[in-house]
């Protein structure tokens, strides 16, 4: 280890050991696992028709009687802007003189393109945690995440006249029949794949509380113990490649437990679990829109943005950063609330 000047004492040197890097965890399991597939526009509005088609019984008629007839699909067209999300930062003279780099074993001296990196790379991390927490909530309420008010908050349900389905899975009780619960659950999706989607998965992101009653219930617990004793160690397995969650798959679900909130808000609300339909078309989709500014208009979009600017009297250099995005549900009702009353 290289010898520096000690702090307690300017006449003697002392080893420098390796840093102990305390960096806050980017919990991104809703992007690292690819439920909301992602689009990128040209202008800041999505649009997109929605066409209900009819089908009906021909029943048998007297030969020469008047034919019947048939209704006309019933045609809509959707119409949301995207939020627009910018941020700003700096770095001063002041930041980097004297200082040494981050994680340097010697008397590195901190540089400007080190420091422009480090901000950019927590502005990226901060957009992804932010994209993440807003399909969370997108999937929890079913409306378009712009907390500051500054779009029209678009509920999906009412847009395209849909009930969210809800099922009280009565944890606490200990003769439910959770694998029923399950079904209705699974039955409810199937029964919404009126365009031939064919149902790959169903997810379940659980809220520590409810996942602690589903683990504790008789009827599940012999299964959670089995998951945990098998080859397949559901505790160390990890959901999405970031973090570790626990899981457990019964009833033709696949349950996840997500623990993590942002700044005191949960992403899955207390209580609850967000039952998701995975299928092969794409039902959740993330849109993003060009940038504010000229030279970007009526371009393809970019995931974010961002920008360094020096000044002209070498004072400060400036980042500026956007993202403009929207996350969709185009098949609602692939989506469903569980909960326990008890």
């Amino acid at each position: 280890m290289p010898l520096v000047q000690s702090t307690q004492n300017a006449f003697q040197l002392v080893d420098r050991n390796n840093e102990l890097l305390l960096l806050p965890q980017t919990w991104t399991i809703l992007n690292d696992m690819g439920i909301f597939s992602e689009e990128y526009l040209s202008t800041p509005t999505v649009t997109f028709e929605e066409r209900k088609g009819t089908l009906s019984l021909i029943k048998d008629q007297v030969r020469g009687s008047k034919p019947q007839t048939r209704t006309n699909d019933v045609r809509k067209l959707h119409s949301y802007s995207t939020t627009y999300h910018p941020i700003e930062d700096a770095i001063y003279p002041r930041d980097i003189a004297g200082v040494t780099r981050p994680g340097a074993l010697n008397q590195e001296v901190d540089t400007e393109a080190a420091a422009v990196v480090r901000k950019l790379q927590a502005i990226e991390k901060s957009y992804s945690v932010t994209l993440n927490y807003a399909r969370f909530k997108t999937l929890s309420t079913g409306q378009v995440w712009a907390p500051n008010g500054t779009t029209v908050i678009a509920d999906f349900y009412s847009d395209f006249g849909l009930t969210k389905k809800t099922v009280d899975f009565v944890l606490s009780t200990a003769t439910t029949d959770i694998i029923d619960k399950c079904n209705e659950v699974v039955a409810s999706f199937q029964a919404s794949a009126t365009e031939g989607q064919v149902i790959n998965r169903v997810i379940g992101f659980a809220s520590p509380g409810f996942m602690a009653k589903l683990l504790a219930h008789p009827k599940v617990t012999n299964a959670w113990n089995y998951q945990q004793l098998g080859q397949y160690n559901i505790v160390q397995d990890r959901a999405g490649g970031m973090g570790l969650y626990r899981k457990l798959s019964f009833g033709g679900v696949d349950f996840i437990e997500v623990t993590q909130s942002l700044n005191g808000d949960a992403f899955v609300p207390a209580g609850d679990c967000i039952f998701v339909a995975l299928d092969d078309s794409q039902s959740f989709v993330t849109y993003y829109s060009p940038s504010e500014r000229f030279g970007y208009v009526n371009t393809i979009a970019e995931k974010m943005y961002a920008w360094t600017y020096k000044s002209e009297r070498q004072t400060e250099i400036t980042i500026e950063a956007e993202m403009n995005m929207l996350n969709v549900l185009r098949k609602p009702n692939f989506v469903a609330r569980g909960f326990s009353s008890n």
